[in-house]
């Protein structure tokens, strides 16, 4: 039978993305953004604060999780959360920010941080493809809510998904089965029926096995090296625009 349900990471799959987070102008101009609002920081004490702040938020959420799931939940799968960090930054200076000033933060650190930001060719012909053959299409991807959604309306895809998923929401970054398992139990899907679409081995790849499910993985310039073999019931794609050419789900490719 074929595939009900289409699933795709974002980054690297559909989106080509090239950020940089360590240029000294993205913390010069970002610290005299706060300084206007009052909060007293210069660029080598925000970006202390904001990578001392991630760490903070995981370990937390880290104790927290493995407490209710009754499990050791390593810190490498922990999503923190910008609604809760950006806030966080501003109290350590003393100064509280409403959610949309949380959100202008956002905006303007993605725009200073953003080198290139671009859809891969055929990305979005696809996906309208697939909602005109009939099938379910969602977005599962390790990102922060308040960088990305401002994204897919630049790039004129929000409305091409039946419903979206980020780890920023969750807690939780692929592969976790956590994550995973979200989707599929609130959008009722049937594994069997369902394929995840990657560019990283492990998260998309590995971590759709995992659940039950196949994969179809691409390789592009923001994939990481591969762990090692691919599963059996993944198949391989050099394009984006190749994911529903033979779309019959097997057994092994």
């Amino acid at each position: 039978m074929a595939y009900k349900n289409y699933i795709f990471d974002l980054y690297g799959t559909l989106v080509d993305i090239h950020t940089n987070e360590r240029k000294s102008y993205l913390w010069e101009k970002t610290a005299l953004y706060m300084r206007f609002q009052g909060a007293d920081y210069t660029a080598q004490s925000l970006k202390r604060a904001y990578y001392e702040g991630i760490r903070e938020q995981r370990r937390e959420k880290r104790g927290v999780f493995t407490e209710k799931m009754g499990r050791i939940i390593l810190e490498e799968e922990i999503e923190v959360s910008f609604e809760e960090l950006i806030p966080e930054l501003y109290l350590k200076a003393g100064v509280t920010v409403t959610e949309e000033q949380a959100k202008d933060w956002a905006a303007l650190f993605r725009a200073l941080s953003i080198q290139h930001l671009a859809l891969y060719e055929g990305a979005k012909e696809l996906l309208i493809r697939l909602k005109e053959d009939g099938k379910k299409v969602f977005l599962l991807t390790n990102a922060q809510r308040l960088f990305t959604e401002p994204e897919l309306s630049i790039l004129g895809i929000r409305d091409c998904f039946d419903a979206v998923y980020y780890s920023s929401d969750e807690g939780f970054v692929k592969p976790s089965a956590y994550f995973y398992r979200k989707l599929l139990e609130e959008q009722c899907l049937d594994p069997q029926e369902s394929v995840m679409v990657g560019n990283d081995d492990l998260a998309d790849a590995w971590g759709a096995h995992n659940c039950g499910m196949d994969s179809i993985y691409l390789y592009t310039k923001q994939s990481p090296k591969p762990a090692g073999a691919l599963p059996e019931n993944c198949r391989r794609v050099s394009q984006i625009g190749d994911v529903d050419k033979n779309p019959l789900r097997r057994t092994s490719w």
